[in-house]
């Protein structure tokens, strides 16, 4: 429902702060006070086209600033968790519109696409004449309104996994039956598999290969430096050193050199013992010229075969899954077929048999539905209009064998007709309000705006319309603007739309009035007057009308 609702700048609407509350709200004022602009406000909040003439004059940008609460609404969590924002009840929908005619949509501050916030916007608030098209005069939604009143959601989700089951079978034979493959094909396929078969390739084993590739590029260049540095110990210095040291230690004693002999030859042993050293890091590093050509062509090997068959070696063993599937099908095309018919055939029977329990219960269903439709029509002083749900055998899909669609008569005498080809003005309105009381608790909408439905009724049909909004204000967040007292006189909250003239320009106003506001507006709208016996008359009204 609509918590909280900020408009700044838009048509006359200097600021506007409103809050709301659930049940029925009504919305009343003088002809052309601007109780339409704060539909049309809300309507361009849900993604409705915008322009800059919606900017007041002389301002940068309009503001539309929605607060919702979905608690309740499943469809608007799962909008907002797939564009991955936090499902929390309260909801800040915003839009923006600058002088220049850009748009900006926002969800909780954050800038989204104007279809995102359509989208969820459309799960949480109906406007009547504008999304009616979209789904109560849609013959191709009649189907899944049947089903949702009938409630058999498990049935129908039967059926409709029975029928993917089959369908995809089918495509599956008439895939095959076009491709033509000869006896070239057949042994490009298995030279295939025996590639991929030659290879021996285990899972994971390119990761691992990987992993010791980079390991050995990290040392590489100091293999390369410890080898080195080696060479130059084994081939020119240790030798050489050697006999350097020897000839120290065989000097006479008598040059009295004692210390220089101690100096060399502990160095010759510590320069020997940091060579040793050396050689045990090198031999630890374990990577032979042989072993580094193994691991490369091996590598290469393999992303040969990604390069053909697949990303990883999953996928590689996956397709030639596929292609043994493939050979085994060219090579035994005939019994393929024969076993794919038998599959098709099951597989349409289990769906058969699902597909006509659904077809049962809706023929069985429909009159309940039919009968509670007529109940409301009759309420809303429509005693000869008849509601019917024409059930036709269709083709067979995933919604099942029959063809649904609504058919209504507004007239004795007459024969029902399409709901989309009947009725017209004020008998439309509340033929679709007698609707919206069973159907809009079953699309989740938790919010319903109509503006002016009541034009061109008055006396008993204007009380039933507002009792009849009223009572729809039990399930779900109620608007309507109008101008007729009984409509008002059922709402549980009341707002007044007035437009005054400010200098040289003209601003629209909107106030949520007390209960002696209310009647003395009461009176207005009945009477145009405020005197005692309006007020009293007034006061009667609402309190009747009030229940």
């Amino acid at each position: 429902m609509i918590q909280h609702l900020y408009i700044k700048n838009y048509v006359l609407i200097n600021e506007l702060d409103l809050d709301f509350n659930e049940g029925f709200s009504a919305f009343t004022g003088e002809t052309s006070a601007g109780k339409s602009i704060l539909i049309d406000a809300i309507s361009l909040l849900c993604g409705e086209k915008a322009s800059s003439s919606m900017v007041s004059a002389g301002c940068d940008k309009a503001i539309i600033e929605g607060t919702f609460d979905f608690a309740g609404n499943a469809q608007a969590f799962s909008v907002l968790s797939e564009a991955g924002f936090d499902t929390d009840d309260v909801v800040i929908c915003t839009r923006e519109i600058t002088a220049a005619g850009k748009s900006t949509a926002r969800i909780n501050h954050r800038v989204v696409t104007l279809s995102m916030l359509k989208e969820l916007l459309s799960t949480e608030i109906d406007i009547h004449n504008q999304r009616d098209n979209a789904y109560l005069l849609n013959t191709s939604c009649h189907i899944r309104l049947l089903d949702e009143y009938l409630g058999d959601a498990e049935l129908l989700k039967q059926t409709k996994d029975a029928w993917n089951i089959y369908h995809n079978l089918e495509n599956e034979k008439q895939k095959m039956l076009k491709e033509h493959y000869d006896e070239s094909d057949l042994e490009f396929f298995r030279h295939q598999v025996n590639e991929i078969e030659s290879a021996h390739l285990k899972l994971h084993e390119d990761e691992e290969l990987e992993a010791k590739e980079k390991q050995y590029k990290a040392v590489k260049s100091s293999f390369e430096k410890l080898s080195r540095i080696l060479e130059i110990y084994d081939n020119e210095i240790s030798g050489s050193l050697y006999d350097l040291n020897r000839s120290v230690q065989t000097l006479p004693d008598e040059l009295d050199l004692e210390d220089a002999k101690t100096a060399f030859n502990d160095s010759y042993y510590a320069i020997d013992d940091a060579a040793e050293n050396i050689r045990q890091a090198f031999d630890a590093m374990d990577l032979s010229e042989e072993d580094i050509n193994e691991m490369e062509s091996r590598l290469y090997q393999i992303q040969k075969l990604k390069h053909k068959y697949g990303r990883t070696i999953a996928d590689i063993f996956a397709r030639k899954d596929e292609l043994n599937e493939q050979i085994e099908m060219i090579s035994h095309r005939n019994e393929y077929l024969e076993e794919m018919d038998r599959k098709i055939s099951k597989a349409y029977d289990a769906y058969l048999v699902l597909a006509k329990q659904l077809s049962d219960i809706r023929k069985k269903g429909c009159g309940r539905l039919d009968s509670q439709i007529a109940s409301n029509l009759k309420d809303l002083i429509l005693p000869n209009a008849v509601f019917r749900t024409q059930i036709r055998n269709a083709s067979p899909g995933p919604d099942g064998i029959d063809d649904v669609e609504f058919l209504v008569s507004m007239n004795l005498g007459e024969q029902p007709r399409p709901l989309a080809k009947t009725a017209s003005g004020g008998e439309l309105s509340r033929l679709m309000l007698g609707l919206k009381v069973i159907f809009t608790h079953l699309q989740g909408i938790q919010t319903v705006i109509f503006d002016e439905i009541d034009t061109g009724v008055s006396g008993p049909v204007a009380t039933a319309i507002g009792l009849k909004m009223r009572s729809l204000g039990n399930d779900c967040q109620v608007f309507a603007v109008t101008h007729l007292a009984p409509v008002a006189a059922c709402a549980a909250n009341h707002y007044f739309v007035s437009k005054h003239e400010e200098g040289d320009r003209t601003h629209t106003y909107v106030k949520q009035l007390s209960y002696e506001e209310i009647i003395e507006q009461l009176a207005v709208i009945s009477s145009g007057s405020l005197s005692e016996t309006a007020k009293a008359a007034a006061r009667e009204l609402y309190e009747r009308n009030q229940g």
